[in-house]
């Protein structure tokens, strides 16, 4: 079984695809910030405020786009009732208790 087929029950690519997209943007502001300390004032401020708009314009697209294709508020996982695994439990009869104690008398 792959990873993503235990983690998600939408196992459609696009998923991938964005999520791709909004990790692209959130790097791509990050580079821009870490380029705009270490140019210090020398940095050029349009340029490293163009990455980072552009960034950020893609990371609330990959996110947008994700939260619709998944839809995790219709896949809500209910923390009270047991994900069933596939294993049969029956309750434990106390049979060898009572062959001891027919052993015993």
């Amino acid at each position: 079984m792959r990873t993503s087929e235990k983690i998600s029950t939408n196992h459609h690519p696009m998923v991938l695809v964005v999520s791709l997209v909004a990790g692209l943007g959130f790097i791509l502001m990050t580079l821009s910030l870490g380029v705009g300390v270490i140019q210090g004032s020398a940095a050029d401020a349009n340029t490293i405020g163009l990455v980072f708009a552009g960034g950020l314009l893609l990371l609330i697209l990959g996110s947008v786009s994700w939260f619709a294709i998944v839809q995790p508020h219709k896949h809500f996982d209910d923390i009270n009732v047991p994900q069933y695994t596939g294993h049969h439990h029956e309750e434990h009869h106390d049979d060898h208790v009572k062959d001891a104690e027919a052993a015993h008398g």
